[in-house]
């Protein structure tokens, strides 16, 4: 007879698979029960992320805002075509993750940006889409709303908002809430994560794409749900007229902390 995963454990998966989402790492793969995940460092947290899973950074260049319509620097260059080449590690595999934008668009609230998002790692091979909005202010709006195809979690109000460059820069940081639905074991549960959003300074990171002075951001979400209490954290370096260059997602449960995935740019090209 097949043994069922309990619902504590099931729960956690579904847990680690909302926050790997969050930070851009469940895109297009499905998190395993364990938690691992492919995914990209532009996908954000929070989607986008960053992923990353993606954030507005002093960071990118003038260029960068000026292409968007926006009156502060953004995390990335934004232009259709432009396309960032990662190497990830994560779940004792590595393969790669590329991300593409697609199409941007000028809305009331500012730019719309959709970004193709395709992963090769080990056995999965996939891809999916997600949509960053880029506000006048500098502030950039993730509208999550399921997560990676198979782990049962859905944003079900509110969302993750990453602050101005003036703000990221200042160390001040930002909070956000998301409620979330997850489906596990069988049973429908819900939760709310609390999503915190801050600048780290600055710091030289060398990757296979080069050596940058990236802003370092730390994207931190915490949400307990069936007496589990679960953090997971997201460290992205974001280099001038590049964006994100290198991102490490963390996970806690209790006192035990792991690394879940890493990306590293392999390159990125300006379309």
């Amino acid at each position: 007879m097949q043994k069922t995963m309990p619902l504590r454990t099931m729960s956690l998966a579904a847990v680690l698979a909302a926050g790997l989402a969050l930070a851009g790492c469940g895109g297009a793969a499905s998190s395993s029960a364990g938690g691992s995940a492919a995914g990209s460092a532009t996908s954000a947290a929070t989607n986008g992320t960053a992923t990353g899973g993606t954030a507005a950074s002093a960071a990118s260049s003038t260029s960068a805002a000026a292409a968007t319509g926006t009156s502060t620097s953004v995390p990335f260059p934004v232009a259709v075509g432009n396309t960032w080449n990662y190497k990830i590690t994560t779940g004792g595999e590595s393969g790669t993750t590329t991300n593409k934008m697609t199409t941007v668009t000028s809305v009331a609230a500012g730019q719309q940006v959709t970004m193709l998002t395709t992963d090769h790692v080990g056995s999965v091979n996939g891809s999916a889409t997600e949509t960053y909005l880029f506000h006048a202010d500098g502030s950039i709006g993730y509208p999550l709303g399921s997560f990676s195809p198979g782990s049962g979690v859905t944003v079900t109000s509110n969302g993750v908002v990453w602050p101005p460059a003036s703000v990221i820069a200042s160390g001040q940081p930002s909070q956000s809430t998301l409620n979330i639905a997850i489906k596990a074991a069988g049973q429908n549960l819900s939760t709310t994560a609390h999503v915190t959003v801050q600048g780290d300074g600055t710091a030289t990171v060398t990757v296979p794409a080069g050596t940058y002075q990236a802003t370092v951001v730390l994207v931190t979400e915490r949400l307990e749900i069936v007496g589990i209490t679960a953090s997971i954290q997201i460290k992205t370096w974001l280099a001038p007229g590049v964006g994100p260059v290198k991102e490490l997602v963390n996970t806690s449960e209790g006192t035990a902390t792991s690394v879940v995935a890493d990306e590293e740019l392999l390159s990125f090209t300006k379309g």
